[in-house]
């Protein structure tokens, strides 16, 4: 056998050194597309993560696109002005969408439409249910990058819910001290509706073995809807002083057993806070509920000189409400007062309606004249420092009479949806009514052949304090909102009220009767001041009386009955003087005071009524 060496070992090796070098190639290929392939992937993972960050900020520029739109709708609906669509806003593109400046590096635009008409929409609050006006709207909101392509397109439908506030007995406004509510009446009180308070509630029986009662009927047994919400806590002392009311309060629980007083109620807890929340309002069965969201509510500014009372009781914008300005330019005589009506065009009808003549100059057949008149130094306010008050007065149904006259000699009838009147005695915006002799509305039956009525649903805005004087809408009563600085109520017996006398000690010229009234009151109040404790008094004081009213020389206490709703939404600025009782101020009467209940009935509402607003998101695409 042969055995055969290799005589080469140089070459041996060089053989080995060459396997070596392709195995560590190979290796290192390998490292290098595993390099690569990282590489790749993290250029891949940077693009996407810069792709994602890219379409996250242009996705929040089209959000903020939504925003800005939802902000326009609702400064247009605070202002009592429906949306309609962007394409009717001044700067709108010729696709209807209106441009925002740039927005973080982003061009923000929105398109809004408007698909459906207006509709009634119900809602649950508490345990009652609640109308709203509803409003469809489309948003479409579109960002685009300024610095690169990214861009992103976003849409929602949304509904603005408008809830006309006469759907409330008792509904304060504002927001910390001004938005609390007292309610402190001497002798027994009934009262049904609803009750709301921005803030927080303080409410109580103020006289020994006196009770209020929170029910879910009315005088005439008609049902109706009740409950009682604070944004704040629920307090059963007296705000000024601390003194204690506790068991004088009692809740109807339950929408049964309407005229029986007895049947499951239940006696108002001392304090209702957030420590004990939800055991009460389970006892209350969701009649009383606390810390309830706070109302954004409409500003005095509205009802001001120039305002949108005044400018919409010009141009009401709807042809189905006819509408009128009445103007005060002070001093007295026919001179001084200035009339326009809406319709058919915006026209001066003063000398027509201070001759009681149809627009054909003849005489209006069985009118009750005057129709208006100013009076000088009508009577004193012993709250506003005893001062005198001179006011312009309106006799509403002869004003009614007058004008279906009017329309009539034009082939004309009334517009069908309600009058809108915007009244006042101020020369501008800035009158603050502090000097000299007080500047009011008086409301009353100025000849003694008018009658307490209206000829349509009716809302009478005024920046000036209001006085009603006697029975107002008691026949054929129309839904009505009288919107002023101040509400004062002056009884069918007032008299030319003078200052100084003492009703405790003597018997004097201003004792008050009977009186009814329908309405929903629109009115400022001089909160209770938390520094000093100074009390201004309550909803038992919302309507300012002027008269004796309670039992003195042997009369009997006068009842002062109001069906309608005590809305506070600021604080009063004309008529600013600090609630004062007895002496020559006033004594209480027996309160018959609640909610009308054909409030319920949107037919019923007057047009224009100062109202809260909400929005609900319906649907939402990106």
């Amino acid at each position: 056998m042969n055995t055969i060496f290799n005589s080469n070992p140089l070459k041996l090796i060089r053989q080995e050194q060459g396997s070596t070098m392709l195995v560590y190639l190979f290796v290192l290929s390998a490292m290098a597309a595993v390099a690569i392939a990282a590489l790749q992937t993290i250029t891949l993972n940077l693009e996407t993560s810069q792709s994602h960050k890219k379409g996250k900020n242009a996705f929040y520029s089209a959000e903020v696109g939504l925003d800005l739109a939802v902000n326009a709708i609702i400064e247009d609906f605070e202002d009592l002005i429906p949306y309609t669509e962007s394409a009717d806003v001044d700067g709108a593109d010729s696709d209807g969408f209106i441009s925002v400046a740039n927005y973080r590096n982003y061009e923000v635009k929105y398109n809004v439409t408007n698909p459906l008409d207006e509709f009634l929409y119900q809602t649950v609050v508490g345990n009652t249910i609640i109308y709203h006006y509803a409003y469809t709207y489309n948003i479409e909101a579109e960002s685009s990058s300024l610095n690169d392509s990214s861009r992103e397109t976003v849409n929602e439908q949304i509904r603005i819910l408008e809830t006309p506030l006469v759907q409330y007995f008792v509904f304060y406004g504002q927001s910390g001290n001004s938005a609390d509510m007292e309610l402190f009446p001497g002798p027994d009180m009934n009262s049904w509706g609803r009750i709301h308070s921005n803030g927080d509630i303080y409410i109580g029986a103020s006289s020994a073995g006196n009770h209020i009662n929170i029910r879910n009927y009315d005088e005439d047994d008609n049902l109706s809807p009740h409950s009682m919400t604070a944004s704040g806590s629920i307090f059963t002392y007296a705000k000024d002083t601390g003194n204690d009311y506790a068991d004088t309060v009692y809740v109807k629980t339950s929408s049964v057993g309407i005229t029986n007083e007895d049947a499951e109620k239940e006696l108002l807890t001392d304090n209702i806070t957030s420590s004990n929340e939800a055991d009460e309002e389970a006892r209350f069965n969701n009649f009383v509920l606390v810390n309830e969201e706070p109302y954004s509510t409409p500003s005095k500014d509205l009802f001001e000189r120039g305002g949108f009372y005044e400018q919409r009781a010009e141009e009401p914008g709807k042809d189905t409400i006819d509408s009128m300005t009445i103007i005060g330019t002070g001093g007295l005589g026919a001179g001084n007062i200035e009339v326009f009506v809406s319709r058919p065009s915006l026209t001066d009808v003063t000398a027509l309606v201070l001759a009681g003549e149809s627009s054909a100059g003849n005489a209006v057949a069985g009118l009750p004249f005057p129709v208006i008149q100013e009076t000088s130094e009508a009577f004193e306010d012993c709250r506003e420092g005893d001062r005198d008050v001179d006011t312009t007065d309106i006799d509403l149904y002869a004003l009614g009479l007058w004008y279906e006259a009017y329309l009539e000699d034009q082939g004309l009838t009334l517009a069908g949806d309600g009058m809108l009147i915007y009244t006042s005695r101020s020369p501008n915006a800035a009158f603050t009514n502090n000097d000299a002799d007080v500047q009011a509305i008086r409301l009353l039956e100025i000849a003694a052949t008018s009658s307490p009525q209206l000829s349509d649903e009716t809302t009478l805005a005024t920046d000036n304090p209001i006085y009603i004087h006697g029975d107002f809408n008691t026949v054929d009563t129309k839904g009505v909102a009288l919107i002023g600085d101040a509400m004062n109520i002056l009884s069918n017996a007032f008299g030319n009220k003078s200052c100084g006398i003492n009703f405790n000690t003597l018997v004097n010229d201003h004792s008050a009767s009977t009186t009814t009234v329908n309405a929903a009151l629109f009115a400022g109040h001089v909160p209770t001041d938390n520094d000093t404790g100074a009390y201004s008094g309550g909803v038992h004081t919302y309507p300012r009386l002027h008269e004796d009213w309670t039992r003195r020389n042997g009369n009997t206490t006068k009842s002062l009955n109001i069906n309608g709703s005590f809305i506070n939404l600021w604080d009063s600025v004309q008529a600013d003087g600090e609630w004062c009782l007895g002496g020559d101020c006033y004594s209480g009467p027996t309160r018959n005071w609640g909610w009308d209940v054909r409030f319920q009935d949107p037919d019923f509402w007057p047009p224009f009524i100062p109202s809260i607003f909400s929005v609900e998101r319906v649907g939402f695409l990106e």
